[in-house]
């Protein structure tokens, strides 16, 4: 194969149940992967982003500006969920892995429908804020009950949270 994308169109051809595409960080990539998701193939990828919100401007930001629009309702139609996780070190020794997601219903898939693509990032980490389901939430709780470390948590935790 020459490319990782043209991998990804020859495995469409074959009809797989799952499709896992490893790093979504090139156009040609994220529009492979849009274009098995729109097949009806359900595509597992990843992107290094800090929260489900944020994956949404990063995904679309592979796409030239004039495809932008189109793209993010095509994103909009097929995606089901995104899940952030960190793997967070425990006052035992081990590590913890913290998830935050979101489920791409059709609730959610109305309200943003309703809003522009600029606006789904935020709306997306407010709902996570709003349920409380954030990553910052799960490290202050570990923190409170003694399973993390005071250091570990500050990677987390807004500046100054823990000068107290």
């Amino acid at each position: 194969m020459a490319s990782f994308a043209e991998g990804l169109r020859s495995a469409v051809r074959r009809n797989p149940e799952l499709i896992g595409i490893g790093e979504i960080r090139d156009t040609e990539t994220a529009e492979a992967a849009v274009q098995a998701g729109e097949t009806g193939h359900l595509c597992i990828g990843t992107m290094h982003t800090r929260s489900p919100g944020e994956s949404i401007p990063r995904l679309l930001g592979l796409f030239h500006p004039q495809i932008r629009d189109a793209m993010a309702w095509a994103v909009l139609g097929i995606m089901r969920f995104i899940v952030n996780q960190v793997l967070v070190r425990t006052t035992d020794g081990k590590r913890r892995a913290l998830r935050e997601y979101i489920v791409f219903d059709d609730a959610l898939r109305s309200k943003l429908h309703d809003l522009s693509h600029e606006q789904w990032a935020s709306h997306l980490d407010g709902v996570l804020l709003m349920e409380k389901r954030r990553i910052v939430d799960q490290v202050r709780a570990l923190y409170y009950c003694g399973d993390v470390a005071r250091d570990e948590a500050a990677r987390y935790l807004p500046a100054g949270e823990l000068t107290a």
